[in-house]
C-alpha cells in the first residue's frame, strides 16, 4: 500500500472505533431509560439547541445526539472524499455507509417522535428495536469493510452464513429490550418467568437469544476448528462465555456493553473472513 492508503486505513479504523462508541452510548440511553431526555423533540432537545442539562437523562440523550451529529458530519466528509476512489468496492461501500447512516438517523428520530423509549413495551417498539439492531450491525460492518477495502489486496465475497449471525443479533436486541423493561430479581425467577403464561410476550421471547446464540455460534466454532481457524474459534468461545456470565449475573450494565462490543467485533471478523478459501481447505 502507498503511504496515503496506509494513512486512510488508520483514519477509517479510528472511525470504526468511534462508530462502536456511538452505538455503546446509544445502548446506555436505552439501559438508563434516558430516551425521553429531550422530550419528543428532534433534532433539537427540549425544543432548544442547548437544553437544561441538570437532569441526568437529558444529559445522556443530548450527549448522544452530539455524538451522532458529529458522526453524520464525518460520514459526509468520507463520502465526498472517497466518491471517486479507483476501487469499485470502496465506492460501493462508501455509498452504503452514507445510506445506512441516514437510515440509522431516521430510526433514531422515529423512536423519539413516536415515544418508543423508556418503558414503552409495545410491538411497535419491538419492531423498531429489530430494525435498529440490523441497521447498526450493517453500519459497523460496512465501516469495517471500508477500512479493509482501502488495501488493494482485500476482496470481499460474502457468504450466506453471515445471515445466521444477523439472526443471532436480532434476537439479542429482543432479549436486551426485555431485560431493560422487565429485569429479573434472580436467575431462577427469570427462568420461571420465561415459561409463564402470564408473562409479557417480550419476556417469553428473550430465551430465544441464548438458545440460538449457543446453537449457531457453537456450530460456527466447530466449523472453524475444522478449517484450522483455531484462534477465531476460541474468540467465539470467549464471546459465548461472556454471554453466559451476563445471563447468570442478571445483565449488569458493564457486561451488557461488553457483550454488545464483542458481538460487533465478531461481526467484523466474520465479514473479513475469506469464505471461499475456507471452502477449499481440507
Amino acid at each position: 500500500m502507498t503511504p496515503q492508503e496506509k494513512k486512510s486505513q488508520k483514519l477509517l479504523l479510528a472511525f470504526w472505533v468511534y462508530t462502536l462508541i456511538v452505538i455503546f452510548w446509544g445502548a446506555w440511553v436505552r439501559i438508563s431509560h434516558s430516551g425521553d431526555g429531550c422530550g419528543d423533540h428532534w433534532p433539537l432537545c427540549q425544543a432548544e439547541f442547548i437544553p437544561d442539562l441538570t437532569q441526568k437523562k437529558t444529559f445522556v440523550e443530548y450527549f448522544h445526539r452530539l455524538m451522532t451529529g458529529a458522526y453524520g458530519i464525518i460520514v459526509f466528509f468520507i463520502f465526498f472524499k472517497l466518491r471517486n476512489h479507483a476501487r469499485e468496492l470502496v465506492r460501493k461501500l462508501n455509498f452504503w455507509l452514507l445510506v445506512l447512516m441516514i437510515t440509522e438517523a431516521l430510526i433514531g428520530a422515529l423512536l423519539v417522535k413516536l415515544s418508543l423509549v423508556t418503558v414503552n413495551d409495545s410491538y411497535m417498539r419491538l419492531l423498531f428495536m429489530i430494525l435498529h439492531q440490523l441497521n447498526s450491525f450493517m453500519l459497523t460492518g460496512v465501516t469495517y469493510l471500508l477500512f479493509k477495502a482501502i488495501n488493494p489486496d482485500f476482496s470481499f465475497k460474502p457468504s450466506k452464513k453471515l445471515l445466521l449471525f444477523l439472526v443471532v443479533s436480532v434476537t439479542g436486541a429482543i432479549a436486551a429490550l426485555s431485560v431493560t423493561l422487565f429485569p429479573s430479581i434472580s436467575l431462577l425467577q427469570g427462568i420461571i418467568d420465561d415459561f409463564s403464561h402470564d408473562s409479557h410476550i417480550f419476556i417469553k421471547l428473550r430465551i430465544v437469544h441464548p438458545f440460538l446464540a449457543v446453537t449457531i455460534m457453537s456450530g460456527f466454532m466447530v466449523w472453524l476448528f475444522m478449517k484450522n481457524q483455531t484462534r477465531f474459534a476460541l474468540e467465539i468461545l470467549f464471546a459465548m462465555f461472556i454471554g453466559v456470565i451476563t445471563l447468570v449475573t442478571l445483565s449488569p450494565v458493564g457486561l451488557k456493553i461488553a457483550h454488545l462490543g464483542i458481538a460487533h467485533v465478531l461481526w467484523a471478523r466474520f465479514l473479513s473472513l475469506n469464505w471461499n478459501t475456507l471452502k477449499t481447505k481440507t
